[in-house]
């Protein structure tokens, strides 16, 4: 059973998608200063030798080929995108789908007629074969020699821009190295040393083939010069952020302890001297701070004994474990504290309620006389029905208030 008309529409579509990549990144590709260079774009050829001039000559052949490939791709979706266009909005005839279908998965692109050796012929075989091949079989293609010519145009273009920069740069980079791993006590091949000798050489052999300079280069030097770079580079960044981090514990530590302290004495405060139903939150206990302190010891062991990557793994562990812990005893602490500041901010509200009343000659009204002498005395008593203030010093206000616009009015 063939495909549908919104199947083949949604081929449709994608096929146009992958026409318009293709095409944005072949102009991309042409628009590299290495293929402009070595294709003569604009100026003469240039005139490379050796592995340059081999790998140069094979992604030229490709990008040719990629042009022409491209131009089948867009011929055959055109003619694809017409069928449609031509097909009726109703009754349509499954014959018209076919023939769209067939373009967008048959064997519908003629390639370049294909030249038979006469050896390979017999009596009534033609000299020139046509070969048809299918627009997947057609993207492959052109997907395999876009990889060579921006592989090659890629490497051509960096040799030319980076390769002398880091000719000049490697004799420094080799003495740094070995001043680095002098200080890691890392061993460092003396082979990178016996480098330097052919960096005269190398100068002048850069614009007629990069590729077979940057080969040996690479292979010989820079490869090598730049893994154990990373690797003493990262190794040295890691232990002074080590050394940075172990300085730091102990002040997490301290002020998870703090925090940790004054979590408790609230919670204990709060529990000996309110009576509440606020919630409250129970602090760390002593087994999980000397938890925190042996795991951190056992650290330091470690990282003195020089194994560097697993105790970054592990201090990075410990820190996330005790800065998180450090804001729930943070959270603990506000929670604990939370009824012995309530109490106190009613005492200071009952303060300023009763100089307000005193301020407007209502401290004698009987009512507010009483509902203050009963506010302070459940504030001021231990434990302090917290609730029960709260009430008090509300009632103290609302009473108040009452008075206020009661004597405002008359």
């Amino acid at each position: 059973m063939g495909l549908t008309l919104v199947q083949i529409d949604r081929l449709l579509t994608d096929w146009q998608q992958k026409a318009s990549a293709a095409n944005q990144n072949l102009l991309d590709l042409y628009d590299l200063p290495a293929y402009q260079r070595l294709n003569g774009v604009g100026n003469p050829p240039s005139n490379v030798t050796g592995t340059t001039q081999q790998q140069a000559s094979t992604a030229l052949t490709a990008i040719d080929r990629l042009f022409e490939d491209l131009e089948l791709l867009n011929q055959t979706l055109d003619r694809s995108r017409k069928l449609r266009r031509e097909l009726p909005a109703f009754f349509i005839n499954n014959d018209d789908l076919r023939s769209i279908e067939q373009l967008l998965t048959g064997q519908s692109v003629q390639l370049s007629n294909v030249q038979t050796p006469l050896s390979q012929r017999d009596l009534l075989s033609l000299g020139q074969q046509v070969q048809m091949i299918s627009l997947d079989r057609l993207l492959d293609r052109m997907m395999v020699n876009f990889t060579i010519a921006r592989d090659v145009f890629s490497a051509i273009e960096l040799a030319w821009t980076e390769l002398e920069s880091k000719l000049i740069a490697t004799h420094q980079s080799l003495i740094e190295l070995q001043q680095l791993a002098q200080e890691l006590q890392v061993s460092f091949p003396q082979s990178l040393i016996t480098a330097q000798t052919n960096f005269t050489d190398l100068q002048s052999q850069i614009d007629r083939d990069p590729l077979g300079i940057d080969r040996t280069f690479t292979q010989d030097l820079t490869s090598l010069i730049e893994r154990t770079r990373q690797e003493l580079v990262n190794l040295h960044h890691q232990r002074q952020q080590l050394q940075s981090d172990f300085a730091a514990a102990p002040q997490y530590l301290h002020q998870l302890s703090q925090t940790n302290q004054e979590s408790i004495e609230s919670y204990t405060a709060s529990q000996a001297k309110i009576i509440h139903d606020l919630p409250v939150c129970l602090p760390l206990s002593a087994e999980e701070l000397t938890e925190l302190e042996l795991w951190l010891g056992r650290l330091v062991t470690k990282f003195e004994a020089g194994l560097i990557p697993p105790v970054r793994v592990g201090l990075t562990n410990w820190l996330h474990r005790v800065q998180s812990d450090i804001i729930a005893a943070r959270s603990a602490l506000a929670a604990n504290r939370l009824p012995l500041d309530t109490r106190q901010e009613l005492r200071g509200r009952l303060d300023a309620l009763t100089a307000k009343a005193l301020a407007k000659g209502k401290a004698e009204d009987p009512i507010l006389a009483d509902l203050a002498i009963r506010s302070r005395q459940v504030l001021y008593t231990s434990p302090t029905d917290l609730n029960l203030a709260i009430s008090l010093v509300k009632s103290y206000e609302q009473r108040l208030n009452l008075a206020s616009a009661y004597y405002n009015s008359n």
